[in-house]
C-alpha cells in the first residue's frame, strides 16, 4: 500500500525519524516522494494507529485513495476536511468531493484549518470523529487514518510525580532521537539522564533503560518517574540508573546497545547571550562533551544521538561548539553528510544541533 506521513514541525529531522525507524526494524518500504512536510511512501499494511504511537515526528497517516469512495461510514450528515500540501488543483479536487458526497445523499460541511491549509491535529481529531480528512500533495490524496494526540503527551507529563520545568526535552524529541538511535530491545543509554524523560520513552517504546547523572537529585527523580511509569502502563522493560560523572561512562556501564542524550546545554537563558558569554559556555561545554564521547566509543555498539547547543546573538550570529573536531578526537564520525540537523523555533535563543554517529 501507499501511505502519505505528514510531519509537523522540524520535518528534516521527522523524515530521519521515519526512514531510521522503518530501517531499524527491517519493514520492506519504498520513499516515493518526500516534501517540506511529507512523505509518501510504499509498505506493507500495519497498526498505523500503534504506528504514529510510536513516532514522535509525524503528526498524521493517509492511506492514498485508488479511487474516489471518500467516505463508507453510516451517518447521513458529518464533517469533512481537506488538507492542502500542495496539490496541482485544490479547488478542482474539492469540488470533486463536495460533488462525490452529495451523490451518497450527504449533508456534509467542509471544515476549513484555522491557520494555512493544513489541519493541526487537534483539529484533525475533531473532524475524525463525526467525518473524514483527506490529504492532498500534487496528484494524490490520502485519506488520513491515523493521528497523533499531543495533549496526552502533556497529561503523561504533569501525572508523573517528579518534574521539572526548566530544562527538561520534550517528549517529543525524545521519541525522535529514540526512534533514530534505537534497533528494537536495544538498551538506550542516556548519560545525562536528569529527571528521565529520554529513559521512560524508551521503555514505552520497548527498549530497556539505563541511565548515568552526576547529580544524586536527579537520579532519585528518574527512579521515582520510571518506577510510577513501570506500574502505570504495566512496563516489561526494565530501567538501571547510575549515579556518577559520565566522563569516566566506561568504569559505569559494560555496554549499550545505542544511546540517545540531550546533555547539559548550559546555563539557563533569560534572553540572547552576548558573545563573551557564549563562547566561554561553549569552551565549557566542549571538555565535557569531549571527555563523554571518547567514553561512550567504549561502550555504546550502536548508533549515538546527542544534541549540541549553538547559540543565537543579537547580531545573529552563531556561536556553537566545534563537534566534528570532538568525533575525530573520540574516532567517531556522523552518518552522513547531512548531519547534524538543525532543531530550533523561531523565537529559540539556543538552537540545538541534532547529531547522529554511527556506532
Amino acid at each position: 500500500m501507499k501511505c502519505m506521513f505528514a510531519f509537523g514541525r522540524d520535518p528534516e529531522l521527522s523524515l530521519l525519524e521515519l526512514e531510521s525507524w522503518l530501517k531499524n526494524r527491517k519493514i520492506r518500504h519504498k520513499f516515493l516522494e518526500t516534501s517540506k512536510s511529507l512523505a509518501i511512501v510504499s509498505l506493507p499494511r500495519m497498526d498505523f494507529k500503534r504506528v504514529i504511537s510510536q513516532l514522535g515526528g509525524t503528526t498524521k497517516i493517509a492511506e492514498i485513495l485508488e479511487n474516489k469512495d471518500y467516505y463508507s461510514g453510516e451517518k447521513s450528515k458529518i464533517k469533512y476536511a481537506i488538507s492542502d500540501h500542495g496539490h496541482r488543483d485544490i479547488v478542482g479536487l474539492k469540488k470533486k468531493v463536495k460533488s462525490s458526497l452529495k451523490a451518497l445523499g450527504l449533508k456534509a460541511m467542509l471544515k476549513t484549518p484555522r491557520k494555512s491549509n493544513i489541519l493541526d491535529p487537534s483539529e484533525s481529531l475533531r473532524v475524525a470523529k463525526s467525518g473524514f480528512e483527506l490529504l492532498a500533495y500534487k496528484d494524490y490524496v490520502g485519506k488520513v487514518i491515523a493521528i497523533s494526540n499531543p495533549r496526552s503527551y502533556g497529561e503523561r507529563d504533569e501525572a508523573k510525580p517528579r518534574k521539572r520545568r526548566e530544562q527538561a526535552i520534550s517528549i517529543r524529541l525524545a521519541k525522535i532521537l529514540i526512534n533514530i538511535a534505537a534497533k528494537p530491545n536495544d538498551n538506550v543509554l542516556d548519560p545525562f539522564c536528569g529527571y528521565g524523560v529520554i529513559l521512560q520513552e524508551a521503555m514505552l517504546l520497548g527498549h530497556n533503560a539505563i541511565g548515568v547523572d552526576n547529580n544524586a537529585q536527579c537520579i532519585k527523580a528518574s527512579q521515582k518517574n520510571l518506577e510510577w511509569m513501570k506500574k502505570k502502563f504495566r512496563l516489561d522493560s526494565e530501567f538501571k540508573l547510575i549515579h556518577g560523572d559520565s566522563r569516566k561512562l566506561s568504569s559505569l556501564v559494560k555496554k549499550a546497545g545505542c544511546m540517545a542524550t540531550e546533555p547539559h546545554l548550559g546555563p539557563v537563558l533569560k534572553g540572547l547571550p552576548g558573545k563573551q558569554f557564549a563562547l566561554k559556555v561553549t569552551k565549557d561545554l566542549a571538555r565535557l562533551y569531549s571527555g563523554v564521547l571518547k567514553e561512550a566509543a567504549k561502550v555504546v555498539k550502536g548508533k549515538i544521538v546527542i544534541i549540541v547547543p549553538r547559540f543565537r546573538l543579537h547580531t545573529n550570529e552563531r556561536i556553537g561548539i566545534d563537534f566534528q573536531k570532538l568525533l575525530n578526537e573520540a574516532g567517531l564520525r556522523p552518518v552522513s553528510k547531512d548531519i547534524p540537523i538543525i532543531y530550533t523555533a523561531p523565537k529559540s535563543r539556543m538552537e540545538r544541533e541534532i547529531w547522529v554517529i554511527s556506532g
